[in-house]
């Protein structure tokens, strides 16, 4: 069973010595995530677009677009179409960007619609437990800190129940001090002002949407179209 849970920020992250890392971008890399996986689809994590609508071509998937453009996209709605056929190259300046870095143990991606899931799955993962939260970037390149990333670790943090470091606790805390209004703390904060002002706040609304999936996300090599990428897939 897990054993000890921590907290880290941002790309330098490091997960030695951890058994499983949790990926967490809850605006929007993780939900988009947790909902494609949830309708069972394949998403492969990649920064760049440019890259991922090169990689879609080569392996039979669909690159997710802007949110001003039509079709799949970071927008959680535009994926209930997907289905266990399909496979989506979701490109991500925060969230696929810490995916795709190598981390020691088992990697897995959670945001507020599937944390029961997640945190169910890895009580019974031996070891302790690394939640990356993910934020976002200030103009010049440096870690923005978002306080639903931190709001969504302390979620997984209380639901683990075990043993851990501070900073899960004071994140844990945190949670708890909003289990009341998810939906206002979410909308609320910096980062959803900001998706609300451009006409996103529907995106917000489903990134508060407490465990209405119940898939476990996790990256793992798979083949696709003759080629070997990592992706998510619901290990349910």
């Amino acid at each position: 069973m897990a054993d000890f849970v921590h907290l880290e920020w941002g790309r330098n992250a490091c997960s030695d010595g951890y058994a499983a890392t949790v990926i967490v971008d809850c605006l929007s890399f993780s939900t988009a995530t947790s909902v494609a996986c949830g309708r069972g689809a394949v998403v492969v994590p990649v920064a760049d677009r440019d890259h991922g609508q090169a990689l879609a071509a080569e392996i039979g998937g669909v690159c997710a677009g802007r949110r001003r453009e039509a079709g799949f996209s970071l927008s959680p709605p535009t994926l209930m179409g997907l289905s266990a056929k399909d496979v989506l190259v979701l490109p991500s300046p925060n969230g696929a960007t810490l995916s795709a870095l190598p981390r020691e143990g088992r990697v897995f991606a959670a945001a507020f619609r599937n944390v029961a899931a997640v945190a169910a799955y890895l009580k019974e993962v031996s070891g302790k437990v690394l939640l990356v939260a993910a934020g976002e970037k200030w103009p010049d390149g440096s870690l923005r800190p978002a306080f639903e990333d931190q709001l969504a670790c302390g979620a997984l943090a209380h639901m683990l129940n075990c043993p851990m470091s501070s900073e899960a606790s004071f994140a844990r805390a945190g949670y708890l001090a909003c289990t009341d209004d998810l939906h206002g703390a979410l909308q609320d904060c910096v980062s959803g002002q900001e998706l609300a002002h451009y006409g996103y706040a529907a995106d917000v609304e489903w990134a508060a949407d407490l465990d209405s999936e119940s898939c476990v996300p996790e990256l793992r090599q798979v083949e696709l179209g003759g080629k070997v990428v990592t992706a998510f897939g619901d290990v349910l």
